[in-house]
């Protein structure tokens, strides 16, 4: 697979806008923490071609477990992060982005409905592997038992009305951007 210097950089941007955004805002429960990475993973699958995205976010995830403290909650860092029930989000967005970038890739003509749409599920699937991991990990690693109902009330309804406007601002800002996107998508 032959990466080209631009996707290289493209990468490192998604990266880098990974970093600051699991940095920049981060408050909520010590369990749950709230950050804008939903919002950046979101406007990378409608911003990157699928390569970027998917480069991008396996950058982050790497700095991240080698120890540099670019994640959203204590420790920030490090091998350990991987036992952390939200670590599952942090593949969920490694998965969204490219996945988004491919969907709209194969849409001839994309529309503001179309992308508006794609952010919403894009705000939906990151939840499968996030709650699948929160539930495995509460129950194989913390030894707690987590029923369905108590996994909903902690990681998904006080958050999913935040990821919604989070992808509503995600598919305005790569609207406004489509034209330049175009010219520059691979």
């Amino acid at each position: 697979m032959k990466i080209s210097p631009r996707t290289l950089v493209r990468s490192a941007l998604l990266c880098a806008l990974a970093g600051v955004a699991a940095s920049l805002i981060r408050f909520g429960s010590a369990v749950v923490p709230f950050s804008l990475l939903p919002f950046v993973a979101i406007l990378a699958g409608l911003v990157f071609s699928p390569q970027e995205a998917f480069i991008g976010w396996v950058g982050y995830l790497l700095l991240g477990l080698f120890g540099v403290p670019v994640f959203a909650s204590p420790p920030y860092g490090g091998l350990t992060y991987v036992f952390k029930p939200t670590f599952g989000f942090l593949l969920g967005f490694a998965l969204v982005s490219p996945l988004l970038s491919m969907l709209l890739k194969k849409r001839k003509a994309v529309t503001y409905p179309f992308l508006l749409v794609l952010s919403f599920l894009g705000a939906f699937f990151y939840y499968i592997p996030g709650l699948f991991y929160f539930w495995f990990v509460g129950k194989y690693i913390l030894a707690s038992e987590i029923s369905v109902n108590l996994l909903l009330k902690i990681v998904f309804w006080p958050f999913i009305w935040t990821d919604i406007l989070k992808a509503l601002g995600a598919s305005m800002i790569a609207w406004k951007a489509m034209p330049s996107l175009r010219r520059g998508r691979n």
